[in-house]
């Protein structure tokens, strides 16, 4: 049966007029707007895991914050009263700095179950009543439990922890130490993965569990022992569970687990299967005719139906995920939407068994989705943006996480009728984002490869005068089959960038996940040609009509596959002022032998000990086109990174140092495959800002003598030193002053001079003087400065 798709438009999100016109409404006073600084990211409140109460009259969330004067992360649970027409939300548990409480699951209508140490040896579940909030321990397990879920009718958890074969949860902790006591430290491994991600593999393996509670005298207490239902799987020990959830009448649990074994690093094979609750049988596969990835399986609230996302292609991660419904009675499969060319990435079924929600990514936004099962009509649910996660509220709402590039992840309830209405319920941040400026992500299309048409994302900065020319920050995505969307985020966000006075251009180029697997699909064996087509042809596009971009100053930066290319692009172009590799891959030879996902390069490549793909492997290596780097580059690797590993990072970078190019190397001792600890992020965000801003040129007429203090008010006696913006003064003050400005760090180029401002904003001042050539001048930092250098150059 055709499936109908409702409120799809694939048309140009605005006109060629638009790019050399930005529309004056989404800009702000700039008088009256600060700038967005990688510190309000940093310490913002994160919505994280939430769950709406069995009445839908509640919703408890994770409210996430960072502290950067102590360095520590704070979890506490916060409660949203949805009962009146103005959501009210307070405090669950306390915000104790450094307390972690996670992940709410609600009992009833009166308590929520949730994950925390609290004193304990390791994270253990624990309830809370929402009546008086009084807490109580439930388990006591010396090794963590995660990812509880709760079934009403089986009256018991699941959760998954990390045990040996035929071990227990504190048998395993006791068996953890004994190992480490052991006076070798050798490691014997007869078959990949030995590492995956960033941890090296062992014999310790996460397990589903169930484990019976109930509510006892008012107290919710365990009732048995925990089980593995597991344990009877006949299949290699090794497969570790994902997503899991109770079938409606509590007997069995369905779960989603990559098939182990010799060949799993160059497989992507994953099962679905259903095993009882209480694990008295071994497991049952129900997708044992797909050999390709599956994920977000799910029983129908009716008990007849089992639905989840299977891919069809061994060996390829980026397939398109086609919906299958398992009918229970019959185990007859059916597959949904057959005409789709997209890939939903989850699926829910309605309450009444009627619908499939999901998230559907098309172009730069991830909506949600609604299916009709019986006429395959198809209804977006949400507007512009991202759904991070959501929940059936009512049989009318759905509860979503939502995000777009002006805003973090807020809760909202949305009408399931398609109307788009929607009542925000978080805003945590709100009050931190109203003075500052984040752009909002305008779109374009050109003619790329195969003359095709391919999308490009823009950002405006800080300040934005179309009279004036700003430099172009070029964004490259990973993946490659990944997009940039109109989202937040919390490592790498546009707005960092953007609040630094440049441009922000992205394009999401042939490979990329949102336009098609066609689309998707043409990047096999292509890595160096048509992304990198679509890349240079883009940006010339957007050059030619943006007459504010300035054409001379552009900066580009990408992470894994974006680094890739930005190997690539060195020995293509020396077009760029400056390029940040983040993780990126140096040999796609090295790479391909070194990395713990085997499948990924395989299929995107080839393998490298065959002539033919060895062939395309070299056609693609960045490595073969050293000789032509020319171009300052920052590099940024973790020791951790076992997906793209730290050598090719040093490879890199030992190839831009020998030939005498400008260059630094960011190394993290601590980080995979990406910075994510916070104090690394913002690290990471001033080495970034460092590397570009030292290598915009501007034309110096004179030695310009610089001084600068801070002041109180608006008298001009000196006072202490204070952290400024680099780029306010470049924007307003000395704008041909400079060769050079260097955002933080050192600088170590012969002939330059280096002079260094530091210190700490003192609240009680809120104006900088600035004495330029004995002339002075005045500006308001705003709410948070950084950037602590001015490069002086000699006389032109």
């Amino acid at each position: 049966m055709r499936f109908e798709l409702l409120i799809l438009s694939l048309l140009p999100a605005f006109s060629l007029g638009d790019i050399a016109n930005p529309d004056p409404k989404i800009f702000p006073d700039w008088s009256k707007t600060q700038r967005f600084l990688p510190e309000h990211v940093a310490e913002s409140n994160r919505v994280q895991a939430f769950a709406a109460s069995p009445n839908s009259k509640h919703v408890a969330y994770v409210r996430y914050r960072y502290n950067i004067t102590d360095n520590k992360i704070t979890r506490n649970l916060k409660l949203i009263d949805l009962s009146s027409d103005t959501p009210k939300t307070s405090d669950l548990t306390e915000p104790n700095v450094g307390q972690r409480d996670n992940r709410p699951v609600w009992f009833n209508d009166d308590h929520i179950l949730f994950e925390a140490i609290r004193g304990s040896p390791a994270y253990n579940l624990f309830s809370i009543s929402t009546a008086d909030n009084t807490i109580s321990q439930i388990t006591n397990y010396t090794s963590d439990i995660s990812n509880i879920v709760y079934s009403k009718n089986a009256k018991h958890i699941a959760f998954v922890s990390s045990v040996y074969k035929d071990m227990t949860i504190d048998e395993s902790t006791k068996e953890t130490e004994r190992i480490k006591g052991n006076p070798s430290s050798g490691v014997v491994y007869d078959k990949l993965f030995m590492r995956y991600l960033n941890y090296y593999m062992s014999d310790l393996k996460s397990k589903l569990f169930t484990q019976p509670i109930d509510l006892i005298d008012g107290k919710i207490v365990t009732t048995g022992k925990a089980v593995n239902v597991m344990a009877k799987y006949k299949g290699d020990y090794g497969i570790e569970p994902s997503t899991y959830s109770f079938s409606p009448d509590g007997k069995s649990i369905i779960f989603s687990a990559k098939i182990t074994g010799v060949e799993q690093s160059w497989n992507t094979e994953v099962g679905v299967f259903t095993v009882p609750t209480d694990g008295s049988a071994e497991p049952k596969r129900i997708n044992s005719n797909f050999k390709g990835a599956a994920a977000s399986p799910v029983y129908s609230p009716d008990g007849k139906h089992i639905a989840w996302l299977q891919m069809a292609t061994p060996g390829y991660e980026s397939d398109q995920n086609k919906i299958i419904l398992y009918e229970i009675a019959t185990s007859k499969q059916t597959r949904l939407m057959s005409d789709n060319i997209y890939s939903p990435n989850t699926i829910k079924f309605s309450n009444d068994s009627k619908n499939l929600y999901m998230t559907l990514p098309i172009e730069i936004d991830e909506p949600i989705y609604k299916l009709e099962i019986a006429t395959q009509k198809l209804t977006r649910i949400t507007d512009g943006g991202v759904v991070v996660d959501y929940r059936e509220l009512a049989d009318d709402k759905i509860l979503v996480q939502h995000t777009r590039a002006i805003y973090p992840p807020n809760l909202f309830s949305v009408s399931s009728n398609g109307d788009k209405k929607a009542k925000q319920l978080t805003s945590d941040n709100d009050e931190m984002l109203k003075p500052v400026w984040t752009s909002p992500v305008e779109t374009f299309w050109f003619k790329g490869a195969f003359d095709e048409q391919v999308q490009g994302l823009v950002l405006y900065p800080y300040g934005f005068d179309p009279k004036k020319k700003y430099p172009v920050f070029f964004l490259i995505h990973g993946g490659p089959q990944a997009s940039y969307y109109d989202q937040w985020s919390a490592g790498t966000n546009y707005n960092y960038y953007t609040n630094q006075g440049y441009i922000v251009l992205m394009i999401n180029f042939h490979g990329s996940r949102t336009y098609g697997q066609k689309f998707t699909d043409s990047i096999q064996y292509n890595w160096g040609t048509y992304p990198y087509f679509d890349l240079m042809e883009g940006l010339d596009y957007f050059l030619k009509h943006a007459k504010y971009a300035d054409e001379k100053n552009v900066v580009a930066m990408g992470g894994s596959y974006g680094g890739y290319m930005i190997n690539w692009i060195n020995g293509q172009t020396n077009r760029f002022n400056a390029l940040v590799s983040y993780v990126g891959s140096f040999s796609t030879v090295s790479a391909t032998y070194s990395t713990d996902e085997q499948f990924f390069r395989i299929h995107d490549l080839g393998t490298p000990w065959i002539k033919a793909d060895r062939e395309v492997i070299e056609k693609n290596n960045p490595e073969r086109f050293v000789a032509n780097w020319k171009t300052p580059t920052l590099i940024v690797h973790g020791a951790l990174d076992y997906r793209v590993t730290l050598t090719e990072g040093i490879s890199a970078f030992t190839a831009l140092q020998r030939q005498g190019i400008d260059s630094k190397f960011l190394f993290y001792p601590d980080e995979g495959h990406g910075a994510s600890r916070p104090p690394n992020v913002l690290q990471l965000q001033d080495e970034i800002f460092g590397c570009a801003a030292a290598e915009i040129p501007l034309i110096p007429t004179k030695r310009t003598r610089l001084e600068y203090s801070t002041v109180a008010k608006t008298a001009l006696n000196p006072q202490e030193f204070t952290e400024v913006s680099i780029m306010h003064l470049l924007d307003n003050y000395i704008p041909k002053a400079l060769k050079k400005a260097c955002y933080g760090g050192s600088n170590t180029k012969i002939g330059c001079s280096w002079t260094q401002f530091s210190g700490n904003i003192n609240p009680a001042i809120d104006h900088v003087a600035l004495k330029i050539d004995d002339e002075y001048v005045s500006y308001q930092p705003g709410i948070r400065g950084r950037v602590p250098g001015i490069l002086f150059a000699d006389d032109a």
